[in-house]
């Protein structure tokens, strides 16, 4: 079967890779045009990537070091939200994809930190299983849960550089020509004057839509629930031997948030806000007297959070920004995209345009995939639900007007335990119980309170003292002798 890509860029070279390596016997095409950019705005990862670059899910031939070094990438071990409470001076960690400590009934060191120890719990329960207060990455000897801040233009051209059997084709889409009794598309005529023929067509164009759109593809808007549309990103550079932290910085602001994020040689930045509270000048204008300093933002980016209605439609896949966007504070672009591109490799790609793009593969895709999204969605909104209320921004998102009905309930459960992983479903790709856990106590839903009298009816105060002290001691001693973290990604 003859499977095309319109568009490259992260997404577009993730699918051919994935598809390349995986199911060898399909050929796979990419049109991907020089002259046409990429956004660029994210610049962060979770551990879905880095099972990529590990070759964990699969041999892709790839190289974390090379990775590294060829999309001046650092380590991220998780996120550190600054403001996302009633105090603006506080802050909470937010760790990758769970913690090491983390069992099928609950996370004992975290609840332990969190009703039993004085020091800032949150930072204490991540630091154990990352070493964040020490600078140290464990990743140099274990592999683990960390993932990665990078330069976002340099990510797509490293996996196009290993998908050695994809044809590339350096072109623009200018006409998409559909079956006249199917509806499928039949090829797309380029802006060379070619015309290229394929069984299944995967859309990677990111907010251009190419192919959705002439499918019939609709927006189903997030704004309701996550009302922030607009985003100036920029760049800076690091201070002369700044250390290079292995955390993304979140900042809670006046009307939305701000970005900062520690590559190789510089930090990318940027501030997403809501133009229904703050203009693009005035969003310009409040970032400088934050950071006492001009700055010059790349450009004026705007968009729709939300997720494609259908997200697979007749040989037509949706993935990537052009599947949904769902703002960018927990960097979970590039993470859905790899759920996807799983689901489809693994579950769905047949031999045939027949066995790939019937009915029950189809809606069964759509329905699980539109979940991910939905689910994650739910997760970003309680961010925000921090009971802060000092802007009109903040009040209005205190007035409950973009809450979810799962976010609610969540709320409710915590004014009388700790989440855990029976209330969450199952599906591949959602955040889980455990990082709901570290927003639900960084914004203040869940009390140290609760927590003390959980671990006090479930018997676990001596276990929970015990598993405190031994992870504190095994990850000092695993880490004592590592590299610190600036040192070993500027001397790779």
């Amino acid at each position: 079967m003859k499977i095309v890509i319109v568009g490259g860029g992260t997404a577009g070279w993730l699918a051919a890779l994935m598809i390349s390596k995986i199911r060898p016997e399909h050929s796979v095409t990419c049109i991907e045009s020089s002259k046409i950019g990429i956004i660029g705005a994210g610049e962060g990862s979770t551990g879905s990537l880095t099972n990529i670059v590990q070759n964990e899910m699969f041999d892709f031939g790839c190289d974390e070091q090379d990775f590294i070094k060829e999309c001046d990438a650092t380590i991220k071990l998780g996120i550190k939200h600054i403001g996302w409470n009633k105090d603006p001076k506080k802050f909470y960690y937010g760790p990758i994809d769970g913690t090491p400590t983390s069992n099928d009934r609950c996370d004992i060191v975290f609840q332990h930190a969190l009703g039993f120890r004085d020091q800032d719990y949150l930072h204490l329960a991540t630091e154990l299983g990352y070493k964040i207060h020490h600078n140290k990455n464990s990743f140099v000897q274990v592999k683990g849960n960390h993932a990665y801040h990078f330069d976002a233009h340099k990510v797509g051209q490293y996996f196009r550089k290993i998908c050695n059997t994809v044809t590339h084709i350096d072109s623009e889409v200018e006409q998409v020509q559909l079956n006249s009794e199917s509806g499928y598309v039949d090829g797309v005529k380029l802006s060379n004057g070619d015309t290229v023929e394929g069984d299944m067509f995967i859309d990677a164009s990111g907010f251009n839509q190419v192919l959705m759109k002439a499918v019939g593809g609709k927006w189903k808007s997030y704004r309701d629930n996550l009302p922030v549309n607009g985003a100036l990103p920029f760049l800076l550079p690091y201070e002369d031997d700044e250390k290079i932290e292995p955390v993304t910085n979140a900042w809670a602001q006046n009307n939305g948030w701000c970005w900062q994020i520690p590559t190789k040689n510089r930090r990318g930045c940027g501030y997403v806000f809501c133009d229904s509270f703050i203009t693009p000048d005035q969003a310009h204008a409040e970032l400088e007297q934050t950071l006492g300093h001009k700055v010059e933002p790349i450009r004026h980016i705007k968009f729709d959070s939300g997720r494609q209605e259908t997200l697979w439609i007749k040989n037509v896949l949706s993935i990537g920004l052009c599947a949904a966007f769902a703002e960018p504070l927990e960097a979970t672009s590039i993470h859905t995209t790899i759920m996807q591109l799983k689901h489809f490799v693994y579950a769905c790609l047949g031999q045939t345009q027949q066995e790939t793009c019937n009915d029950g593969t189809v809606d069964d895709y759509n329905l699980k995939n539109g979940h991910l999204y939905d689910t994650m969605k739910d997760f970003l909104v309680a961010h925000y639900t921090c009971g802060r209320n000092d802007t009109e921004f903040w009040k209005y998102i205190d007035s409950g007007a973009t809450n979810t009905d799962f976010v609610r309930s969540m709320h409710e459960i915590c004014k009388h335990r700790v989440p855990n992983s029976t209330l969450f479903p199952r599906q591949e790709g959602s955040a889980g119980w455990p990082l709901w856990s570290y927003v639900l106590a960084g914004t203040g839903a869940l009390t140290s309170e609760v927590a003390e009298k959980e671990v006090k009816f479930n018997n676990d105060e001596v276990v929970g003292d015990s598993a405190y002290t031994y992870h504190i001691q095994d990850f000092d001693n695993m880490s004592k002798d590592l590299p610190d973290n600036s040192d070993y990604i500027r001397n790779m």
